[in-house]
């Protein structure tokens, strides 16, 4: 009679830890085909609606906006030399994801973690907001320590900048993705931070006045 209790006993347990396995997987699965039909935007759409339309990526900073280019036009327009005032320094704690769930086709880097394939993700969007001088006529952002990717979308790593008008007055604003690839296309949690660790990030910038 004891040896009957016993495997009762036990019998009960297993049908226990079965059912919260089951119930696990169930809950994972619904939650993997929430995050699949997710709202997908595109990382430069997302970028102009912060940014605005004319943002800069670093891959083209120097091209397009180098200290020499902004230089040679504000004197052309002007017919006086501006003075170029920085660096300074600007740090961005670490954000909430914002966009969630997007599926990208992340590229493996070399040797590292994950390999390449279709990974569900979560964005890090490190966003800085700076409000110029009144006799600032242009600025840019130089550097970020640490950077993210520019667009999260193709992986093009960097950051963006451009300037804004506000009430008046005038700002930078830059930014810089990470990335966590939470899931992989067949639902299996990954969870790796790309491209680098994750942690706050300092911009350095610097203006131009006349």
């Amino acid at each position: 009679m004891p040896l009957i209790a016993v495997f009762t006993i036990v019998s009960c347990a297993d049908d226990n830890n079965l059912n919260q396995e089951l119930d696990t997987a169930n809950s994972q699965k619904q939650e993997f085909a929430r995050v699949v039909n997710s709202t997908q935007i595109d990382s430069d759409d997302f970028t102009k609606s912060l940014l605005g339309k004319g943002f800069i990526s670093s891959d083209n900073l120097v091209p397009d906006f180098s200290k020499e280019k902004v230089l040679r036009s504000l004197s052309g327009v002007t017919k006086k030399a501006p003075t170029l005032n920085g660096p300074f320094t600007y740090t961005v704690p670490v954000p909430s994801p914002n966009p969630t769930n997007q599926k990208v086709t992340y590229t493996q880097v070399g040797n590292t973690y994950p390999t390449s394939g279709i990974y569900y993700a979560d964005v890090y969007n490190y966003f800085m907001k700076v409000e110029l001088p009144a006799g600032a006529v242009a600025a840019y952002v130089e550097s970020v320590d640490n950077p993210g990717y520019a667009n999260y979308t193709t992986q093009t790593q960097g950051f963006n900048n451009s300037t804004a008008q506000e009430n008046g007055k005038t700002y930078l604003v830059a930014n810089t993705y990470t990335m966590v690839l939470k899931y992989n296309s067949v639902g299996q949690l990954i969870n790796a931070v790309v491209p680098a660790a994750s942690g706050p990030k300092t911009f350095t910038y610097y203006y131009f006045t006349l």
